[in-house]
C-alpha cells in the first residue's frame, strides 16, 4: 500500500491536485461570468440559483449536504477521475476539497458586482491585502488561528469567517489554487501549504508608482470572464 510519504505517490498526488485546481478554476470562472451577467439573463438566473444552493452548504460537510456535492461534481470541468471519487457513504479527500472550495466561493460571491475569483492571487495574499486596508487588530490573530487549527473542519470554520471579511472589502483570490491547497492539507504534507499562506500573509502588497496596490492592479487587469 502506498502512502503520501512515498515519492512516487507524492508525484501522482501533485499531478492530481493540479487537475483539481484546473477543474475548480474553470468551473468558478464559468459560474462567475454567468452570475455577473455576461452570459445573458437566463444563465444569470441559473447561476444565482446554483450559487445560492452552494452558499447554504458552506461550512458543512458533503455528507450533510449530498445534493450540493452532486451539484459541485456536476459543475466540475473536467470531471474528476474515477479514482478521485469517493466510495460508499463517505466523500473522498478530492471531493471534499472541491466541495469546500466551491461552497466558499459561492459565499464569497454573495451580492458581488465584480469577480471574486482572481487568477494567480493566493488566499494568503488576499488576506495580506485585506490586512493592508484594515485597522482592526484582530485580523492577524484570526488568521493565526486558522494556521494553528488542528483539523480541517476547524480550519474551514476560520476560513469561512475570513472570507466574509474579504467579501466585505471586495477582495478575491484564486479558487483553483485554493482547492488544490485544501486537497494538499488533507495529506501529511500540509505544513507546506500553511507555510506558504503564512508567508504570503506576512508579505505586504507591492505598490505601483501611482500608489495603487499592484495586487489590485493585477486583479483589475485580469479578464472578468473568459472567452466561451
Amino acid at each position: 500500500m502506498t502512502s503520501d510519504l512515498d515519492p512516487t505517490h507524492n508525484k501522482e498526488l501533485s499531478a492530481r491536485t493540479a487537475e483539481l485546481s484546473d477543474a475548480v478554476g474553470t468551473s468558478v470562472v464559468t459560474l462567475q461570468a454567468q452570475f455577473l451577467g455576461s452570459r445573458g439573463e437566463r444563465q444569470q438566473a441559473q447561476a444565482r440559483g446554483r450559487l445560492a444552493v452552494l452558499r447554504r452548504s458552506a461550512g458543512f460537510t458533503p455528507e450533510q449536504h449530498p445534493l450540493a456535492l452532486q451539484d459541485v461534481l456536476d459543475a466540475l470541468d473536467p470531471a474528476l477521475r474515477q479514482e478521485d471519487l469517493g466510495r460508499g457513504d463517505a466523500a473522498s479527500p478530492t471531493e471534499r476539497a472541491a466541495f469546500d472550495a466551491m461552497t466558499l466561493f459561492a459565499l464569497h460571491m454573495q451580492s458581488a458586482t465584480e469577480p471574486m475569483h482572481v487568477r494567480g492571487r493566493s488566499f494568503g495574499s488576499a488576506m495580506s491585502l485585506l490586512r493592508s486596508r484594515s485597522e482592526s487588530g484582530s485580523l492577524k490573530p484570526r488568521f493565526d488561528a486558522l494556521l494553528a487549527a488542528r483539523d480541517q473542519r476547524s480550519r474551514l470554520t476560520h476560513a469561512r469567517s475570513l472570507i466574509t471579511l474579504l467579501r466585505g472589502e471586495k477582495i478575491g483570490f484564486d479558487y483553483g489554487m485554493f482547492a488544490r491547497d485544501l486537497r494538499t492539507l488533507a495529506s501529511p504534507h500540509r505544513a507546506g501549504v500553511l507555510l506558504r499562506w503564512g508567508r504570503d500573509f506576512a508579505t505586504p502588497p507591492r505598490r505601483s508608482p501611482e500608489g495603487t496596490s499592484s495586487d489590485s492592479a493585477a486583479a483589475s487587469a485580469l479578464p472578468a470572464t473568459p472567452s466561451a
